[in-house]
């Protein structure tokens, strides 16, 4: 008779833990997801901005080059593309900050994108919340 009361309080006590326990797993579900897709926009953003870099580094000031024979990086030119190519890119995020510094033969941008949450919208005061981080890449001029 003990042994049957025994076993019904553990089921009722299993009962409860099911639901609250699918729960959990409901909420570390959607933490991923939301750290998955700011992790991608990130990473998409960095790809992006890795190829304007690079590409505004080869970007030669042929002037200079046909007066006095140095290579060197055309700044204004560079500037402009990493600028351009950041603007025409469709990124997943908000672009907040774009910095761009260009010497003869180095071209370095940072740039800050905001990533909205999916699932962390539903959180009351959360809605507005965005995550971003920095992103700094460098090309230099070899010659």
């Amino acid at each position: 008779m003990a042994a049957d009361r025994c076993r019904r309080t553990e089921r009722a006590t299993s009962l409860v833990l099911v639901p609250a326990m699918a729960l959990v797993l409901v909420v570390l579900g959607a933490i991923a997801l939301d750290l998955t897709a700011v992790a991608g926009a990130q990473r998409s953003a960095e790809r992006v901005l890795a190829a304007a870099v690079d590409d505004a580094a080869g970007m030669i000031d042929s002037r200079a080059h046909q007066i006095d024979g140095t290579v060197r990086i055309d700044t204004a030119r560079a500037e402009r593309y990493v600028v351009a190519r950041i603007d025409a890119a469709r990124l997943p995020g908000r672009v907040v900050e774009v910095r761009v510094a260009v010497t003869d033969t180095v071209v370095e941008a940072t740039v800050r994108v905001q990533t909205p949450h999916i699932f962390l919208r539903a959180v009351p005061g959360m809605s507005g919340r965005a995550l971003s981080s920095p992103i700094h890449i460098q090309a230099r001029l070899r010659g």
